[in-house]
């Protein structure tokens, strides 16, 4: 699981982004993650399933942002300025 403001690596149709969760829900008893991108486009209620176009990827999460990678990729996004000014995009449906 992924909390708020957690680095992780999107795919998107074999593509990898990096972004930042936004806010985390459960849908029909998955988790659902909502996450804002780089480039400030926001992807709603994605999964880690391997089966998905777009997806947190687990592997290279862990991989790249998390503790194993020794934090090497980190998201450039200033999430809490933004949401210290409620800033943050309303991205739950």
């Amino acid at each position: 699981m992924y909390n708020a403001g957690e680095t992780v690596i999107v795919t998107q149709d074999e593509i990898n982004r990096v972004g930042v969760v936004l806010d985390q829900y459960t849908v029909n008893k998955k988790t659902v993650y909502d996450v804002l991108l780089e480039n400030r486009s926001a992807v709603c209620m994605i999964t880690t399933a391997n089966s998905n176009d777009t997806r947190i990827n687990r592997a290279l999460t862990s991989k790249l942002c998390g503790e194993e990678g020794g934090f090497a990729v980190e998201h450039t996004i200033p999430y809490k300025h933004l949401v210290e000014t409620e800033s943050l995009p309303i991205t739950r449906s």
